[in-house]
């Protein structure tokens, strides 16, 4: 027997009696028999879908290329003279799977609470990761191969990439932004298999992240002065962990910290980050070669290379694990201060093992143009589920005889769930003040003060990205400003 749990939507959470995991039903629109027709016969209704694709690819976001299909396709109706009773719900399904590609996972492709959507071949269920009750199953499946082969033909035309039996792994990005892998025979002998690492519409901010208890408030008003840097000198920032830990999100939050004023040049094998609330970003993405044979191919280390030669004010690298590691620290070195990228390693020392040592092969006497080294991990508990937390956070010291020092200045307590400050002095701001010429007493008052607004947007509920970056923005242009507003809604309350 089914017990409901959670709902929310048209979204059902069950608990299953012997099953391991949760069951994640979807509810389908229920059309009126014209909405069918129009659904069943899309192209023919939509006549110059090609022409609305060709548009649609010099749009920016996603939503700007939603509400322009949208617009578009009311007026279709409207001109039709065609009388519906779900508008959103039809327009939702023509932008998912004639516009978009999605198919049948349009569905699961629009639940923010969905953190990956997993394909493992044909009349099997498709699970999802939830983010609050971690692996699902559904009732969606795939009934027949060409069902799930059309969905791969047309995610390999987008991306513009081969996938056959000489070629049969694929490695993308969606129309959303959502990065998308796909195996098939010989690689995977079972049957096409497809893993979705879904896209947030609504990225989660640094405030979103206090609030999950990801990050602390006070570790958070640090790493706001070390990435904004006074506009003067901010720091050169890794974030670790593993698969799933959040190193994406985290770099997405931290980075909506850069003044406006700034140029930024991201660099990734596919893209994932989402910068689209600064003006002068330029996303760089890597090619694979053309039959394996190196033809055509364009690698992180030259992407890197060639992001120097595009006047960045700083670099951010989406994922660093090979030859890139070296031009990443060499832009550090020539005063693009403030790069930043993630890196797979589950705490502080191992990510210096991993820069110095095969496949980056850094050399020892750079690893010191890093300032600050954050590591997050992912946990599991019987009461919260999954749960992501900075389980530290250290600073590159310097060399003692060819090893790199590293301080550990915050750690995770599992006990009581909360991060803290550690007994080790953070000597990284003695190098603030030094490049921004503050006393500690003025910095650390700067740190506080960026705490209290931090504060007060977790008690004002401010905190998604349309208005988290321009509060940010607005500090940088007038702190005490904002510090008169936080301190007179303080007062009144």
């Amino acid at each position: 027997m089914d017990k409901e749990i959670d709902s929310y939507g048209d979204v059902r959470i069950y608990r299953r009696e012997g099953e391991p995991i949760y069951l994640y039903v979807i509810k389908e629109p229920e059309f009126t028999d014209k909405e069918k027709d129009i659904v069943k016969n899309q192209k023919s209704f939509m006549m110059d879908h090609k022409a609305l694709s060709t548009k649609i690819e010099s749009m920016r976001t996603v939503c700007e290329k939603e509400e322009f299909l949208r617009d578009r396709i009311e007026k279709r109706i409207k001109h039709k003279k065609v009388h519906v009773e779900n508008l959103d719900a039809l327009s939702t399904r023509i932008i998912d799977e004639l516009f978009f590609g999605y198919g049948m996972l349009g569905l699961l492709m629009r639940d923010d609470l969905l953190e990956e959507i997993m394909v493992n071949g044909v009349d099997t269920p498709v699970f999802v990761v939830h983010r609050k009750y971690g692996m699902c199953k559904t009732e969606m499946k795939y009934g027949d191969v060409e069902s799930v082969h059309k969905f791969i033909r047309w995610t390999s035309r987008y991306v513009n990439r081969r996938i056959d039996e000489r070629h049969p792994l694929l490695d993308g990005h969606m129309m959303d932004g959502s990065r998308i892998n796909i195996a098939v025979s010989p690689a995977c002998p079972g049957g096409p298999s497809i893993t979705i690492r879904k896209f947030r519409r609504s990225p989660f901010t640094i405030i979103d992240l206090i609030v999950k208890k990801t990050i602390s408030l006070d570790l958070a008003a640090f790493l706001w002065v070390c990435i904004e840097g006074f506009g003067i000198h901010p720091c050169n920032v890794l974030i670790a962990g593993g698969s799933g830990a959040g190193k994406t999100t985290m770099l997405n939050a931290l980075a909506m910290f850069i003044p406006r004023n700034e140029r930024i040049v991201t660099v990734e094998d596919t893209l994932e980050l989402n910068f689209d609330f600064i003006e002068n970003w330029v996303a760089l993405e890597g090619v694979p070669s053309i039959a394996g044979k190196g033809e055509g191919e364009i690698t992180m280390e030259v992407l890197v290379e060639n992001s120097l030669r595009m006047r960045p004010d700083r670099v951010m690298c989406g994922e660093v694990r090979g030859d890139e590691a070296e031009p990443l620290f060499v832009a550090m070195d020539i005063g693009l201060n403030g790069s930043m990228g993630t890196i797979h390693a589950n705490n502080c020392r191992e990510t210096i093992t991993r820069l110095i040592n095969k496949p980056m092969n850094l050399p020892v006497r750079m690893a010191p143009l890093l300032h600050l080294i954050l590591v997050l991990n992912r946990h599991y508990t019987k009461s919260r589920g999954l749960i992501r937390r900075v389980s530290e956070a250290g600073e590159i010291t310097g060399l003692e005889k060819d090893v790199v020092q590293v301080g550990e200045v915050y750690k995770w307590n599992h006990k009581i769930d909360r991060i803290e400050r550690t007994n080790y002095p953070i000597l990284l701001k003695d190098k603030i003040c030094g490049w921004c010429g503050l006393t500690k007493k003025e910095l650390n008052t700067e740190i506080f003060r960026r705490a209290k607004v931090l504060e007060y947007m977790l008690k004002k509920g401010i905190h998604s990205r349309d208005d988290v970056v321009p509060m940010f923005q607005r500090y940088h242009r007038s702190p005490n400003s904002v510090l008169a507003m936080v301190k007179g809604e303080t007062e009144s309350q």
